[in-house]
């Protein structure tokens, strides 16, 4: 168990009062937790900044009701060596909850007001077994999550959604950013970055910073001219068969092009073990040419296609002309069409269309991945709400070792200390 985990078991019991009178402590001083306070939240797509982890918490020490922050971490000389005990957001703090004391702190000349809480053996216990479970993709929390309500599960569910949304909207409007607040070319950035899984969306998307958007509404529709752009930025036709008649006519469009438009070829590594020869990059950016040489202007056609309703957004991505799949149209609806009307709603207040493009959701059918299938067996996924609320729970949890923090963790965590008392 690493220091950090540590560190957010013991947040966990404190925060949730899962722990007894006896299984805290501070040096020649009674203490009684009248109330453990209150764990500042972070708005949407927002980051919690730097301070302490709990506030308004009230502690009896010695004779005195003492109020104030507190600040969580495994071993007292942590908050030191993190260089966090300086900074003056953390001046509300009145307690430094600890794991172990390895070290006497000194804050301003007065010595750090210490607790040691000892979580119950059993917590701990079970705490370890999460975490050796999270390598496997959370197999013993999938057996608790099937034991549970059908509204506990949407309670839960509409959670990891909602927070998966949030990222991956926070994600565009970053790029927006980026991008001096253009929805045409931050559409078709996060269009191109969509295409790839993991380490490859950095890839699609230094690509399509360095093809301007203009570069491709000036193809005026010629689909040639798109694919030569996009194969030929992306280093394929460098290395592509030159006896292929379609590969020159290809090399020789880019080469005309790329000097018209004074493109600099950019850096991309793409990684294609273990993919499907339809998802490698050289098919996924014929498609995307055919698609962007019909529709360069993606933001407003989005628009309106999701007032026309899931079919025209279907009919959007999978016309005869991109040779995508069904699964695939779906794909590009989940990772690219709802974050990117979501952000685009939240940018002009439109809650309609905020709303339109989450019950986008309801309308696809969940996704089949390595995470959905070791779930699928503790409940029905009935859509790719519930699909993307797993895949969140693996990843940003199970994948990074973040039992103590996820609610399906924290859930059964708190279940076993009912059982104890």
């Amino acid at each position: 168990m690493t220091d950090s985990q540590k560190r957010d078991l013991i947040a966990l019991v404190w925060g949730h009062r899962l722990f007894r009178d006896s299984d805290i402590a501070a040096p020649e001083q009674a203490v009684c937790v009248e109330n453990p306070g209150y764990a500042p939240e972070a708005g949407p797509g927002e980051a919690v900044t730097p301070g302490p982890d709990f506030t308004n918490a009230a502690v009896r020490y010695g004779d005195s009701l003492l109020c104030g922050a507190v600040r969580i971490d495994s071993r007292s000389s942590l908050w030191r060596e993190s260089g966090a005990m300086t900074d003056p957001a953390f001046d509300p703090v009145l307690f430094h909850v600890v794991g172990q004391r390895d070290r006497v702190l000194v804050r301003d000349g007065r010595e750090v007001r210490t607790l040691i809480l000892t979580p119950a053996a059993e917590m701990e216990a079970l705490y370890g077994q999460m975490l050796d479970e999270a390598v496997r993709g959370g197999t013993g929390c999938a057996g608790f999550f099937a034991t549970l309500p059908g509204v506990q599960q949407e309670q839960i569910l509409s959670r990891l959604t909602a927070e998966r949304l949030r990222r991956k909207t926070a994600e565009v409007e970053a790029i927006r950013r980026s991008l001096g607040g253009c929805w045409d070319e931050t559409a078709y950035v996060c269009y191109l970055r969509s295409l790839g899984m993991g380490g490859q969306k950095r890839s699609y998307e230094a690509l399509a910073r360095s093809v301007p958007l203009r570069c491709l509404v000036r193809c005026a529709g010629d689909v040639r001219q798109a694919e030569a752009l996009l194969m030929g930025q992306s280093g394929y036709l460098n290395v592509a068969s030159a006896s292929d008649p379609k590969i020159r006519e290809l090399q020789d469009i880019y080469l005309t092009l790329k000097k018209e438009y004074g493109l600099l070829r950019p850096i991309v590594s793409w990684a294609g073990a273990g993919v499907r020869p339809a998802s490698l990059p050289p098919a996924m950016l014929s498609h995307a040419a055919a698609l962007l040489a019909r529709v360069p202007v993606l933001s407003d056609s989005l628009k309106a296609a999701s007032e026309r309703g899931m079919a025209a957004l279907r009919d959007l991505f999978g016309s005869a002309e991109t040779g995508i799949s069904p699964a695939k149209t779906d794909l590009r609806i989940i990772n690219f069409v709802i974050p990117l009307l979501t952000a685009m709603g939240r940018d002009t207040g439109d809650a309609q269309l905020q709303e339109r493009a989450l019950g986008l959701y309801e309308e696809v059918a969940p996704e089949a991945n390595r995470y959905t299938r070791l779930w699928q067996e503790a409940f029905n996924l009935r859509s790719a709400s519930d699909s993307q609320a797993v895949i969140q729970l693996c990843t940003e949890y199970c994948g990074r070792g973040g039992c103590a923090k996820c609610p399906v963790g924290t859930l059964r965590l708190v279940r076993l200390w009912k059982k104890l008392r």
